[in-house]
């Protein structure tokens, strides 16, 4: 499987969601748009898993997670792309956003890209979970897009799915030591992770009311790493849920890095496809190393 787009993480970043730098408080009542949602599947998939049988050309896959802040629509999503039997991934952030009008219909689009853009059209549902239907448009461009990925669109009917909460296990192996001498161990994770929360203004430094959808807490403990054995997500970057793809960033107690990236595989969020999670500082991670986990499973 190859990447051949990602839209980009413009402005504020995927801050918009985590950091209430486009404005707006919590709604007294929250929007049943507000949540993560399947648009078109099944779930997309992240690089490092391992691909499917392709789809034919001109489909897509797309997960999206919706804040509504007042009336605005913020959106950040992830998905696949397919042509010529190889899928590709594309992402983007909350740049994607729009106002929601009174009758629950809005558009949500990113700003302008000369390579890549998004559209997402729809009325919001009357009730938490309820489906509701729209259409899409993803313009993939860039040298390295191929011809028949270029303008894709369709109409979906939107499937709800819950903010991440859980606790994940998975078992796999790094090449780590001490003092730069590698070796060989296997390791086991074991993932605490929370979907949403309260953020922070970065405009004047106070906490505000604005629950995001996007932002992910939680902490981590290892087993077997010579090198450390707990750690917490950090405030800066936050580690968020963006659609379907998880990417959590951990301090861990060694002083170093540990970045987990990986896609939920289906609705019931039981599986967490990751792959290569990097380490970066600290006594094993420098120069940068890895951990190989192809995934984690919920257990609570």
């Amino acid at each position: 499987m190859k990447t051949w787009a990602l839209l980009s993480f413009t402005a504020c970043g995927i801050s918009l969601l985590l950091c209430g730098c486009g404005g707006g408080s919590n709604p007294a009542v929250v929007s049943p748009l507000a949540g993560n949602w399947l648009l078109v599947g099944p779930m997309p998939t992240n690089v490092f898993s391992i691909s499917p049988a392709p789809s034919p050309p001109g489909q897509v896959r797309l997960a999206v997670t919706f804040d509504v802040a007042g009336d605005q629509v913020i959106a950040g999503g992830f998905g696949n792309s397919f042509c010529d039997n190889s899928q590709g991934s594309f992402g983007f952030g909350d740049v994607a956003s729009g106002i929601l009008a009174k009758d629950g219909s809005f558009t949500a689009t990113p700003e302008n890209n000369s390579a890549e853009a998004i559209s997402i059209t729809g009325t919001a549902p009357q009730k938490s979970g309820e489906p509701w239907s729209g259409s899409y448009a993803v313009s993939l461009g860039g040298p390295v897009t191929p011809a028949c990925d270029a303008n894709l669109s369709g109409t979906f009917t939107a499937t709800s799915f819950p903010l991440v909460s859980g606790v994940y296990v998975g078992t796999g192996s790094t090449l780590a030591g001490q003092n730069g001498v590698p070796k060989a161990v296997p390791v086991t994770l074991q993932v605490t992770l929370q979907q949403g929360g309260i953020v922070t203004n970065p405009g004047n430094g106070a906490a505000s009311n604005y629950f995001s959808n996007a932002l992910l807490i939680g902490n981590i403990k290892v087993q077997g790493s010579p090198c450390f054995s707990s750690g917490e997500t950090q405030s800066t970057p936050a580690s968020s849920v963006i659609g379907n793809m998880v990417s959590a960033r951990f301090l861990m107690d060694d002083g170093s890095t540990l970045i987990l990236e990986g896609a939920l595989t289906d609705v019931t969020e039981g599986h967490i496809s990751t792959g290569i999670i990097l380490v970066q500082g600290g006594k094993c991670g420098s120069p940068t190393n890895t951990i190989v986990l192809f995934g984690l499973d919920r257990q609570s």
